[in-house]
């Protein structure tokens, strides 16, 4: 009897050790081939947040930003006084610049495309004034020295003949 039960202790001895070898020796998925498996997907509350009308929002504007493009020039410059230019490189198709303006907490200057040009040889070089002119599409926005440090926003509205506009915005520190 005392034979039987060895050999059956044996046996299951055996039989435990072999699963658990062979347990132990198959890889896990990420293991063979490098890859993470694929994780349960949390919620995200920004996700949760993220209403239709926001997304639609949010394409129209990424749509706008392709549509617009301007680069700011703040580089120090060989001429009196504090400004810096900026250039727009794409306007949407079939519109053209309406106005430039600058908001901060000490300012906020708006002027007409129309006003702009006349300021290139009218405007008092001892005020704040935007400008175009010159013999390339060049602006320019000229500030006082009190603006000088002020953070505030670059805002450009383009209109079509019918009316719409299109707003185009960039945040700066005035050097």
């Amino acid at each position: 009897m005392n034979l039987k039960k060895n050999k059956m202790k044996s046996l299951l001895a055996v039989l435990v050790l072999s699963l658990v070898t062979s347990a132990c020796g198959t890889p896990l998925p990420s293991e063979s081939t490098g890859q993470v498996p694929p994780q349960v997907p949390q919620e995200n509350k920004e996700n949760k947040e993220k209403q239709p009308e926001n997304v639609a929002q949010d394409m129209a504007e990424e749509q706008q930003e392709k549509e617009i493009l301007v680069v700011v020039d703040q580089e120090p410059k060989p001429i009196e006084g504090n400004s810096f230019d900026f250039f727009i490189e794409q306007r949407p198709a079939g519109y053209s610049l309406a106005s430039m303006q600058w908001k901060s907490e000490k300012a906020d200057i708006v002027t007409t495309t129309e006003q702009a040009i006349k300021n290139d040889t009218e405007g008092n070089p001892g005020e704040n004034r935007f400008v175009i002119g010159g013999s390339m599409p060049l602006s320019s926005f000229y500030y006082k020295d009190e603006l000088k440090g002020e953070k505030g926003k670059l805002i450009l509205v383009f209109k079509n003949e019918q009316g719409n506009e299109k707003t185009w915005e960039k945040e700066l520190t005035l050097k």
